[in-house]
């Protein structure tokens, strides 16, 4: 019979018992390092494994590095999340380049219901205790907005890309994290993060926020709408999405690199100020989007035509010229607009509510073929727009003689060659600013024609009327404009003349 191993053989940290030998994990895992501790602990021996596997305590503190590969800081963070459940985890970010910043945290914003503190250092020192405030713990993720700064070439030295630079008084942001804590509720955190440029899809893991801002910074920033639309793809749970960039192209974009992006929960974008309206807008499936804002998109200039584009056969319905030669001062962004829209629409067939075009033109059959589509569209507004008479015609009722839904449906008595019609059925609020191509003769005629109409409709409980109208700083509508316009619609005509 084999005998038993004298006591004095084994060695003393093997006589340890279990909570001891916890207290002294926990103490060297405390200690900041790339080597991951626990790991290396539980390699020792079984009974070391043992202890370490089956103790949350040696897994609550979680140390990110940027020098290593970036897939291996994920697997790292997601698996000390789960071994340290349930337990409250706290997280160090060492980043040289600010860029790194959201793709080592990547993993972490997906389970912050037991985040204590985020330590990031580096390029950026912070310093935030989420223990601390009013957070709805049953959410999985803390964040409500995520707001990322492009600042391009320029800032490279800024951002701590370069860290020989003398930039760093360059920083846009003092704070990463910054809260709203009411007293009476609970507190919300955004996050800020200047960027040299938007991280690549494949060093994220998909986050759960719900509002994104993305901000071109400066000139020196070109926008590179594949990287932008992959790194949406890292953000299924979207429901606000804006994007302000500045009025230049960025480089040609071949055929075969935009793939459709799905944000099956966006309910409202706004595009500001880009030349990349229309691929934007074409490779976006939104099917829940209820608002839309276009602003400051017209140029005067030439607008390049994507090499993606020129290479589809056969070409998109309505790339041809506009047959009504109306006038306009940007004709080539009205274009792309117009196609870029029309294109959404097609793919995403959203319930859009609220159309919002500032100085943000289309073609007048760009306008048409929208306003035959939009049939829950509640708010139309325009500033600044070159749109011509035979837009605002669009919107007095026509005849037509096949059915379709709401005021699409309604037949004038003893009028037996068909129904009338009018677009845009679910119409309620008009607001036009600024426009000085149209006349006012169109504005009243067409508008007295559909509210005269539509008000008909609504008392037979067959539609909606316009309950808000408002013409303002267009130099073509005249205070007798407003007056004859006011004896149809009353008090619905607001601040116009």
């Amino acid at each position: 019979m084999m005998s038993a191993i004298p006591s004095a053989a084994i060695p003393p940290v093997s006589r340890l018992p279990p909570e001891l030998l916890i207290d002294i994990f926990v103490s060297c895992s405390d200690t900041p390092s790339d080597a991951l501790t626990p790991v290396l602990l539980g390699q020792v021996c079984r009974y070391w494994r043992d202890v370490t596997y089956l103790s949350p305590r040696i897994w609550q503190r979680i140390y990110l590095y940027e020098h290593r590969p970036v897939s291996i800081s994920h697997d790292q963070a997601l698996w000390w999340i789960y071994k340290s459940y349930p337990l409250p985890f706290d997280v160090r970010i060492e980043a040289q380049s600010i860029d790194m910043i959201l793709p080592l945290l990547s993993p972490v914003l997906s389970d912050m219901g037991r985040l204590g503190r985020l330590t990031i250092s580096g390029a950026h020192q912070e310093v935030f205790d989420f223990s601390k405030f009013n957070f709805d713990r049953n959410r999985a993720c803390h964040i409500d907005g995520l707001n990322m700064l492009v600042k391009g070439v320029s800032a490279i030295g800024a951002l701590g890309v370069n860290p020989d630079s003398n930039g760093s008084d360059d920083r846009p942001f003092s704070e990463v994290f910054r809260v709203h804590a009411p007293s009476d509720g609970i507190s919300e955190v955004s996050l800020h993060l200047p960027v040299y440029a938007l991280p690549l899809a494949l060093v994220m893991k998909p986050i759960p926020v719900t509002s994104l801002c993305i901000t071109e910074f400066s000139l020196d920033v070109t926008t590179d709408v594949v990287r932008m639309l992959n790194f949406l793809r890292c953000m299924p749970l979207l429901e606000t999405l804006h994007f302000a960039g500045w009025p230049q192209e960025g480089e040609p974009i071949l055929p075969g690199l935009l793939l459709p992006v799905e944000l099956p929960r966006l309910r409202v974008l706004l595009l500001r100020s880009t030349c990349s309206v229309r691929p934007l807008l074409s490779h976006i499936y939104a099917p829940a989007l209820e608002e839309l804002y276009l602003e400051h998109t017209n140029v005067d200039f030439a607008l390049r035509v994507e090499p993606y584009i020129t290479q589809q056969s056969p070409p998109e319905e309505g790339e041809s010229d506009d047959e009504a030669h109306d006038f306009s001062q940007s004709p080539w962004s009205d274009q792309a607009t117009g196609m870029g829209l029309r294109a959404f629409l097609r793919r995403s067939r959203p319930p859009l509510q609220v159309l919002h075009m500032d100085y943000a033109d289309m073609r007048t059959k760009d306008f048409r073929w929208c306003f035959d589509r939009l049939e829950r569209l509640r708010e139309f507004r325009i500033v600044g727009s070159d749109m011509s008479d035979r837009v605002v015609a669009m919107l007095a009722p026509y005849r037509r003689r096949s059915f379709s839904f709401g005021l699409m449906d309604l037949k004038e008595p003893g009028d037996p060659r068909g129904s009338w019609a009018v677009r845009l059925p679910s119409l309620t609020r008009l607001l036009v600013w600024h426009c000085q191509r149209i006349s006012g003769d169109a504005l009243v005629e067409a508008l007295q024609e559909r509210v005269r109409f539509t008000d008909w409709a609504m008392e037979e409980g067959m539609g909606e009327t316009m309950e808000t109208v408002v013409i303002a700083g267009c130099s073509e509508f005249t205070h007798q404009h407003s007056t004859e316009l006011a004896e149809t619609l009353g008090e619905r005509l607001r601040g116009s003349g």
